[in-house]
């Protein structure tokens, strides 16, 4: 009795001491976790502060290039709602230079970096209000010649020293997201070192409670009772989530029926002014005016086109380029004349793009190829008209039109080139960070062709099927 009651001691005491090691190595480890999280998080709080920087950054250069997007495509168009960058930047950006002392309050350099930099971005949008002014007094000339010069290196003075402040910007993201991931690293062995040692008590403890069998037995009976009730709950919260994902599908499923319904009433809503412009076009006289309309319809039609077909895809924000580019050469060949002979092949790859560069890439593919029906061919012609649309594999998109028609020459390009049609190509293909390349299509002397290029640097794919 007395040996069993020594034993019964030894394994009592053994088990307070492992218990007493257990709270103070879980105290120890609750602190370290503690201070190592705190650290982890004043990193990663950094980080996100200095991205919350870049991304400044990034949305002032937005506004500053919108703004001189407009005003380049008012001084092209004189159509007024190019202005509404110009506004939209004179409101904003003095906001959210505003914001900058603030965010870069931790770096010096930065903030004098910045000032130097807030002067430039003021005087472009003086410059800008400038050449608004002088627009509206109809001294057009100055303005080009005032935006060649002058708008030109004051916008490249921006850029340079935004991206001088990116550049800082990035090397502090680089050096804290190390620190960051140094302090995870501490973490991890930190948590590491606690379980090795958590397995050494467990191993003391399994030892000392040996003698606690039946407690033990009456633990696990306690146990499966309470993982029985733990089932019943389970199935309970499966089945209240299984309820809400059958409306969050009912949902999801309703705002993609409401997004392609507005998509199909914008394209039917422009095909209706298309018919409008068809029926103002036969009512007119001029032979002018007649072609001028045309024109309109055509664009206005392509638009209607790629809406249309503007199905969004499972992220409600990406489109397939061979769908919306098929509709838009489908109307282009449907609206040919009867008898017509000029045929118009595609090699469109399957390529996801943003849906608000579709209608775009729309409009500059329909503008090249009714270019190439205008021009390329004399009355009664037959001839081909492809249409190519890649990215060879990982380059950068482009876009290509040739024709087997009479040729390109450079002539034909001056005196064709001021055009509202080649305007627009011009203006979209800036847009997408490229300009139209032309070239004859063959050698053969009768009929060359025309190869018609635009690298689109701009365009950004989603992803690829």
């Amino acid at each position: 009795m007395q040996d069993l009651q020594e034993q019964s001691t030894r394994s009592s005491r053994a088990l307070i001491v492992t218990v007493v090691l257990s709270i103070i190595l879980l105290l120890g480890s609750a602190v370290l976790v503690h201070r190592i999280s705190r650290e982890a998080n004043e990193a990663d709080r950094w980080v996100v502060h200095t991205l919350e920087v870049k991304q400044a950054i990034g949305r002032l250069m937005s506004s500053l290039t919108a703004a001189e997007s407009g005003l380049r495509g008012y001084l092209i168009t004189r159509d007024k709602s190019f202005l509404e960058p110009c506004a939209i930047a004179r409101k904003s950006v003095p906001e959210q230079l505003d914001r900058f002392p603030a965010l870069m309050s931790d770096n010096s350099e930065q903030v004098v970096r910045f000032e130097a930099a807030r002067v430039i971005v003021m005087r472009r949008l003086d410059s800008i209000d400038e050449a608004l002014a002088l627009a509206e007094n109809n001294r057009t000339e100055t303005v080009v010649q005032a935006m060649g010069h002058r708008g030109s290196q004051l916008m490249d003075d921006v850029r340079s020293r935004m991206d001088e402040l990116d550049d800082k910007e990035s090397d502090l993201l680089e050096g804290r997201r190390a620190t960051a991931s140094a302090l995870r690293d501490q973490f991890v062995t930190a948590i590491a070192a606690m379980l090795l040692a958590c397995g050494v008590l467990a191993c003391v403890s399994l030892f000392s409670v040996r003698r606690y069998v039946a407690a033990l037995d009456q633990n696990r009976r306690g146990l499966a009772a309470y993982n029985a009730e733990l089932e019943v709950r389970v199935r309970e919260r499966t089945a209240e989530l299984a309820q809400a994902t059958q409306v969050a599908t009912r949902e999801r499923s309703r705002a993609e029926a409401l997004l392609t319904d507005v998509n199909h009433r914008v394209g039917n809503n422009l095909a209706l002014v298309s018919s409008f412009l068809t029926m103002q076009q036969r009512a007119v006289k001029s032979p002018e005016a007649a072609r001028a309309l045309g024109a309109a319809r055509s664009r206005v039609q392509a638009i209607a086109s790629a809406h249309r077909k503007l199905r969004l895809g499972s992220d409600f924000a990406t489109v397939k380029a061979n769908e919306v580019l098929g509709a838009v050469l489908e109307d282009i060949a449907a609206g040919l004349p009867p008898g017509d002979l000029i045929k118009i092949n595609l090699q469109i790859a399957p390529l996801e793009i943003h849906a608000r560069d579709a209608v775009s890439l729309g409009v500059l593919t329909s503008e090249l190829v009714m270019n190439a029906i205008k021009h390329a061919f004399s009355a009664g012609d037959s001839g081909d008209i492809s249409v190519v649309f890649s990215n060879d594999g990982g380059s950068a998109p482009f876009l290509e039109v040739l024709d087997d028609g009479v040729g390109w020459h450079e002539q034909h390009t001056q005196e064709t080139g001021h055009g509202l049609g080649s305007r627009i190509i011009d203006m979209v293909a800036r847009q997408f960070g490229g300009k139209p390349q032309r070239s004859a299509r063959h050698a053969r002397d009768n009929r060359p062709g025309t190869r018609v290029r635009i690298d689109l640097f701009r365009l950004q794919l989603m992803s690829q099927s």
